[in-house]
């Protein structure tokens, strides 16, 4: 089994869209296309939208706090 991509997010934990985004950025760089749609249709499955996207998003990303 190999290890998730990670990527670096530097932004509010609010800012879905970005969050996203950071995501489906690195499962393209890392030619994962059949778990980039799988990841979507996650988000997309749950009724709420803004809390699967934090958490599954959290295995991809590493969130980095600005101060």
């Amino acid at each position: 089994m190999c290890d998730k991509p990670k990527c670096t997010f530097y932004g509010e934990t609010n800012d879905i869209n970005a969050l996203i985004g950071c995501v489906i950025r690195i499962l393209d760089k890392a030619d994962m296309g059949k778990e980039k749609l799988e990841y979507i249709r996650k988000i997309n499955r749950d009724g709420n939208m803004f809390d699967s996207a934090i958490k599954i998003s959290s295995n991809y990303v590493e969130f980095v706090k600005i101060e």
